[in-house]
């Protein structure tokens, strides 16, 4: 009796077993050139103005993946993304990847409805996301402070909400990656400097259109490279994305600086205006702590620099205001 129950398993086997699947998940960090980007902090765009980004999101769909000598899957949803969330679930498919050779998606916005068509939580259904002047999604959402008079301090307001599915742009990054225990991450750098490139921020004003400078928002995504693979050759535990630097402003002439970072080693720090003219060190620091500053600074725009032994460096600018 058991020889013919197994000997039944065995010829039923193929047919019983199901194809694998795949968990699919996309892991994107924001940066500003080559320091971790953060909503509110100041930063040197490419015309060398001090600006101040506020809030930062943008559509993808029809996500394309090839994989395992030249398969392809497509996730065909909407995503909404936030420069403040890192993590997010594409979805699930029905097939066993191995490794992951490139990722294509668009960016932008695929539908002929209105957020009132769809379900509460829907990437589709966010109100601020839609424009109701153009009767269209908003491709891209970007808006914040820049400086005009030339004292680094961030001041003038400037919004650029991208509209129009002629905006949309085709992006492919050379992603690879394994899967491991039907778990595929993409893992994806996306640098806010280059999105920004060739566009003077005191000129925009608002812009809720599809006009010139939101056109070359949206064109930049893909010729400037904003988007690419997180290289995993050389990285320490120093430039993990989980590292902390936070300045506390509350008393303004002379900022707090707390820091954690994710490695074994010891750091230096340096804090410098961006002329040179202030200079403080300081060596062999433990990966976690607090630095009070014990004098009071002129006001102006600080960076703060953490490095280790290795060189890797990660760091935070700040702003002092008397």
């Amino acid at each position: 009796m058991y020889l013919r129950t197994l000997l039944f398993i065995l010829l039923c086997s193929p047919f019983c077993f199901t194809k694998g699947q795949t968990d699919v998940y996309l892991n994107i960090d924001h940066k500003f050139d080559k320091s971790n980007f953060a909503l509110g902090q100041i930063y040197i765009d490419d015309n060398n103005q001090a600006i101040q980004i506020t809030r930062l999101s943008y559509y993808i769909h029809q996500v394309r993946l090839q994989h395992d000598a030249g398969q392809h899957q497509v996730i065909q949803n909407h995503f909404l993304i936030d420069s403040e969330v890192s993590n997010y679930f594409l979805g699930n498919l029905s097939t066993t990847v191995e490794a992951l050779e490139s990722v294509a998606f668009n960016l932008g916005v695929n539908t002929i409805y209105t957020p009132n068509n769809f379900n509460q939580g829907h990437p589709l259904a966010e109100s601020s996301m839609y424009s109701d002047n153009e009767q269209d999604y908003v491709l891209i959402a970007i808006e914040g402070l820049v400086d005009s008079d030339a004292n680094q301090i961030p001041d003038k307001d400037f919004k650029l909400l991208a509209t129009s599915p002629a905006l949309s742009q085709n992006i492919s990054v050379n992603a690879k990656s394994a899967a491991e225990n039907n778990r595929l991450n993409i893992n994806l750098n996306a640098n806010i400097a280059n999105l920004l490139k060739n566009i003077d921020l005191q000129a925009v004003g608002i812009q809720e259109n599809s006009g010139l400078d939101n056109q070359t928002l949206c064109d930049n995504a893909k010729e400037e490279n904003v988007f690419s693979n997180v290289s995993t050759t050389g990285v320490t535990e120093l430039v993990s994305p989980q590292n902390q630097i936070y300045i506390d402003s509350r008393l303004s002439i002379a900022p707090t600086i707390h820091y954690k970072f994710f490695t074994s080693e010891q750091l230096d720090m340096t804090i410098t205006n961006l002329n040179g003219s202030f200079f403080i060190q300081r060596f062999n620091l433990f990966p976690e702590g607090n630095f009070y500053l014990d004098q009071n600074l002129a006001s102006g725009l600080y960076i703060v620099i953490f490095t280790s032994p290795r060189g890797i460096r990660q760091s935070r600018r700040f702003i002092v205001r008397n």
